[in-house]
């Protein structure tokens, strides 16, 4: 065998050996988890899976799941809608042929308490808060630029990624259109999940103030550096831009959102407010008309960058278009500042001895606004009287309130001490008072704990609060973290608290008692902790979770209505308190008591 003969051989050796290890069919060795719930994160781990996602499958209970990430030995799927519920087979599919498959137990989603749903989406952190569009879809973009579409009950309709990573929170148009901006680029995505057109600005570090949709549906938005301001038609036709003056430019901060407003009291919406946050020169805010870009005012500020994170300055526009700033004003200190639309005038401002900061203003209907002062008092500020109208604390650290459009409860998040899990209150507009209290899973530093970082996004009824959530010492061979959707009124149980603070534990007889159909239950609490009550049949099956959240020491009252389930019929069942104290000297409390269902 000469050698040109023997060379040819070798490379039909190797041909075949490579194409039988690529043949190589793909094996399951093993779960994340064994029972998850539909649209829940399923990670799989194996061999031979390939190194791309092209053209390969994984299968759940029948359906094909939707894929997050995939490389030769791990894949992130989530579990299809349509899988379960019960018992299903899970399988991964390539060229090479089917895998072995492995079972998973799909369950339905269910409330807990006040949360309605959690989402727990394959990356890092999401920053920002959430885009609602008109049909109740909800959007998140994290990081690595994923980008989730989740239905109204919580389940998911696809994933999208865009180059690299979110910069500012996401923005809907009434077509359902929703709109990402990240490193050099403003990407636009259809309601089924397709790319519909994105731009480009290459000589832009990113789009620093997020997407805002005017009246006419275009988009608003500004970069730092390059174009500066500018607006796209809803094709993503640059319609004009402004670099600014003085250029706009950001150092460093991240996450907010173009703001738009009229430039007289009951006007027409018109300009757009931008805070330019520049290394080194004078730090503005500038006004540009929407419909030409040309600048209505740029006035000197003083800077804004949030001591404890990297959120930027973002102002908020009242009713009658009064333009508020928190800041550090020269020679003085933070400040609450009211700005006139029509020339940037400052009109006042409201000191209130703040000592290490202010996060960005929020203003309710009513033209309340909204902040919180040293991380440890939230403030609701009533222009009319440059007065505060209430003030909350609680002891905890507190950022980022954001009113609800119905004007009756502001959601604010935070920590309980620097270091320690994350929650989630909400708080009466009219009073002051906290409402709820939902606490975040995780344990003190140095252990994974799950915080929230920016504002909530309220549903367009706003009964329901969108919170985006980080996990802080969380693993970077495993990242991910979650979206709360949390029922922000009284209408799941009806639960009400009393400002009179009890001496001892108690959980009262239901009244009535026998009832048909609709009895309330009463406890008081002494301590501050995580309170369940919960009832159950005569063979101890759950029936319903009346409550199960955080509250604060008082005295509360429930309604159990045995007619929203069929299932439950006439008999004898027993409801259940459970009180975890938050602190580690507080004790803890259960009874149990009897009640009578008559139907």
């Amino acid at each position: 065998m000469n050698n040109r003969k023997i060379y040819l051989f070798i490379i039909i050796c190797q041909v075949l050996a490579s194409s039988f290890v690529q043949a190589q069919q793909p094996i399951i060795d093993s779960l994340s988890s064994q029972t998850l719930t539909r649209s829940g994160r399923l990670i799989i781990f194996g061999k031979n899976f390939g190194s791309s996602m092209v053209g390969n499958q994984v299968i759940i209970g029948g359906h094909n799941a939707i894929i997050s990430r995939w490389n030769t030995n791990k894949i992130v799927a989530y579990v299809p809608e349509d899988a379960g519920p019960g018992n299903v087979n899970v399988k991964i599919v390539t060229s090479a042929g089917s895998s072995n498959e492995v079972q998973l137990n799909v369950t339905l989603r269910s409330t807990n308490g006040r949360v309605k749903w959690v989402f727990e989406a394959d990356v890092d952190n999401l920053w920002f808060r959430p885009a609602v569009s008109s049909d109740g879809t909800i959007y998140i973009h994290g990081s690595e630029g994923y980008v989730y579409a989740l239905k109204p009950d919580g389940g998911l309709k696809w994933i999208h990624q865009v180059n690299w990573y979110a910069y500012v929170p996401p923005a809907v148009g009434p077509n359902g259109v929703v709109y990402v901006g990240s490193i050099k680029k403003i990407t636009a995505i259809n309601p089924d999940g397709t790319e519909r057109w994105s731009f480009t600005d290459e000589s832009a570090q990113g789009v620093k103030c997020g997407a805002a949709i005017g009246p006419n549906g275009n988009i608003y938005l500004a970069n730092d550096l390059g174009i500066g301001a500018y607006s796209l038609s809803s094709t993503g036709r640059l319609l004009w831009n402004n670099p600014g003056n003085p250029q706009l430019t950001w150092y460093g901060s991240t996450g907010a959102e173009t703001v738009l407003g009229p430039k007289t009291s009951g006007g027409p919406i018109e300009q757009m407010y931008v805070v330019a946050e520049p290394r080194q020169s004078t730090w503005t805010l500038q006004a540009f008309s929407l419909s030409n870009g040309s600048q209505i005012f740029s006035i000197p500020i003083s800077g804004q960058h949030d001591p404890l994170s990297q959120q930027q300055t973002q102002p908020a526009v009242g009713p009658d278009g009064t333009i508020y700033i928190t800041h550090f004003r020269s020679n003085l200190g933070w400040v609450l500042e009211a700005y006139s639309p029509t020339n940037g005038q400052s009109l006042w401002y409201y000191f209130g001895n703040t000592v290490s900061g202010l996060t960005p203003p929020d203003v309710g209907s009513d033209g309340i606004v909204y902040y919180t002062q040293d991380r440890a008092r939230l403030i609701a500020f009533n222009p009319n009287t440059r007065t505060p109208r209430w003030i909350y604390q609680d002891g905890t650290v507190l950022n980022y309130p954001t009113v609800s459009p119905n004007n009756d409860l502001v959601v604010v998040g935070g920590v309980k001490t620097f270091g320690d899990v994350g929650f989630i209150k909400g708080i009466s507009c009219s009073s002051g008072r906290l409402q709820w209290t939902i606490t975040l899973p995780g344990s003190f530093y140095p252990e994974p704990r799950v915080v929230p970082i920016h504002r909530p996004r309220f549903s367009s009824d706003g009964k329901t609060v969108y919170v985006s959530t980080t996990i802080l010492g969380g693993s970077s061979s495993n990242p991910h973290s979650f979206l709360y959707a949390i029922t922000a009124g009284d209408t799941l149980t009806n639960v009400s608290s009393s400002s009179t603070l009890p001496y001892e534990f108690q959980l009262s007889q239901n009244y009535p008692n026998p009832f048909n159909s609709k009895t309330k239950i009463n406890w008081k609490s002494p301590i501050s902790g995580h309170h369940t009550l919960k009832v159950y049949d005569m063979l101890g099956r759950e029936v319903a979770t009346l409550a199960n959240d955080f509250k604060e020491a008082g005295v509360y009252e429930v309604e159990f209505d045995g007619s929203i389930d069929s299932e439950i019929t006439s008999g004898v069942y027993f409801y259940q308190l459970k009180i975890v104290g938050s602190a580690s000297m507080e004790k803890s409390y259960i009874e149990t008591k009897k009640m009578i269902l008559l139907k």
